[in-house]
C-alpha cells in the first residue's frame, strides 16, 4: 500500500508554485472582473440633434461602466450626489426640469430612472414630488407607481402614482386625494 503524504513544507511549495501569474494575466483577470469605467465629477452633458439642444444633464458625480453586465450589455450610467435634467431645452430655456439625488441612465434610449428626493416641474409651475420616477424620451412619457404630491395653482393633490407626457404638461394622477379649487367656485364656501 502506497500512501501520498503532503507535508507542511510540500504544501507551502505547492502554494508558492501555484501562484505564478504574470502581470499580464493579472491585468486580464482584473479587466474581465471590472469593465472599463469613466467617472466625471460636477459634469454638464448636452444632448443635441443637428445643432439643437434637446436636453442638458448636470451631474454631481456620473459613472459610466462600458459594456454593463450580462443581463444588460448596454453601457450603464449612474448619477450620484445630485442631478438636474433640463428637458426640451437648455438650462435657461426648457419645458421641464427634473431633479433627484440619484439616477441611472440609458443614454442609447434616453431613459432615466430618478430616485430619492425627486422633483419635476413644468413651464406652468406645477411641481411633482416623489421618491421614484422614470422619464423616457423614446416614448415621451414620465411615470411612477410610488406616492406623489403635486402642487399647482389650483392646490395640492396626493396620489399613488402618475402617468404623464415627457414634459409633465398633461398628467394623470393614479388614486388621487386632496383638495383642488376649480375656476368659478372660489366663492362657494
Amino acid at each position: 500500500m502506497v500512501r501520498n503524504w503532503i507535508t507542511p513544507i510540500s504544501l507551502a511549495f505547492l502554494a508558492v508554485a501555484g501562484c505564478s501569474n504574470s502581470d499580464q494575466e493579472v491585468s486580464e483577470i482584473q479587466a474581465a472582473e471590472h469593465p472599463p469605467m469613466q467617472r466625471v465629477i460636477n459634469g454638464t452633458f448636452t444632448y443635441s440633434e443637428r445643432g439643437n439642444t434637446l436636453h442638458v444633464l448636470k451631474a454631481g458625480e456620473m459613472t459610466r461602466i462600458e459594456g454593463g453586465s450580462a443581463e444588460s450589455p448596454e453601457d450603464l450610467v449612474e448619477v450620484r450626489n445630485g442631478m438636474e435634467l433640463f428637458i426640451d431645452g437648455n438650462e435657461s430655456n426648457h419645458e421641464a426640469h427634473l431633479q433627484a439625488q440619484w439616477a441611472s441612465l440609458d443614454e442609447k434610449n434616453l431613459r432615466l430612472v430618478a430616485e430619492h428626493e425627486v422633483i419635476l416641474s413644468n413651464r406652468k409651475g406645477d411641481i411633482l414630488e416623489t421618491e421614484y420616477l422614470v422619464w423616457a424620451e423614446d416614448s415621451n412619457r414620465v411615470w411612477t407607481n410610488r406616492p406623489v404630491t403635486i402642487t399647482s395653482e389650483q392646490g395640492v393633490l396626493h396620489g399613488e402614482g402618475l402617468e404623464s407626457d415627457g414634459r409633465f404638461e398633461n398628467y394623470q394622477i393614479i388614486r388621487p386625494k386632496g383638495e383642488i379649487i376649480l375656476e368659478g367656485t372660489e366663492n362657494f364656501n
